[in-house]
């Protein structure tokens, strides 16, 4: 007699999948190839969220620095500054953010690339935000 779900202790009425037969290496490895070929599987979205946050932390006192008199330190951000204003400074984050999220789908390890990448952001805009709260705070003082 052919065993069925219900004779393995199953309580389940579905049907058998339809990878029943194959082994479990097997399923995993094709779940594998699903997930990282979901467009933007190689996304971490907490370590995105950290990068936006420090983006946003640059604009804010990139923005409170400007108010009291102090000047952009990079000479293409200034530029945009004296252009755009802080439109110029959230059009750069915007467009790195966007590259930071696109250009790992070039490589043949997104995943790893796009973390590299974030930690490397990460590390350089906190600096940044620390260095224009030093400034900020010289001139406040």
């Amino acid at each position: 007699m052919p065993r069925t779900d219900l004779d393995a202790g199953s309580s389940s009425d579905a049907a058998p999948s339809p990878d029943a037969g194959r082994s479990a290496d097997a399923s995993r490895s094709v779940d594998r190839v699903r997930r990282d070929d979901a467009p933007w599987s190689h996304v971490s979205p907490p370590l995105l969220l950290a990068v936006l946050v420090v983006m946003a932390g640059d604009v804010v006192t990139t923005g409170v620095g400007l108010h009291l008199g102090l000047d952009e330190g990079n000479p293409i951000v200034a530029t945009l500054l004296a252009h755009l204003g802080i439109a110029g400074l959230v059009l750069v984050k915007a467009v790195t953010a966007g590259l930071l999220v696109v250009l790992p789908t070039l490589t043949r390890r997104s995943r790893r690339t796009f973390r590299l990448g974030s930690f490397v952001y990460l590390i350089v805009g906190t600096l940044v935000v620390i260095s224009n709260l030093l400034a900020i705070a010289s001139v406040a003082a």
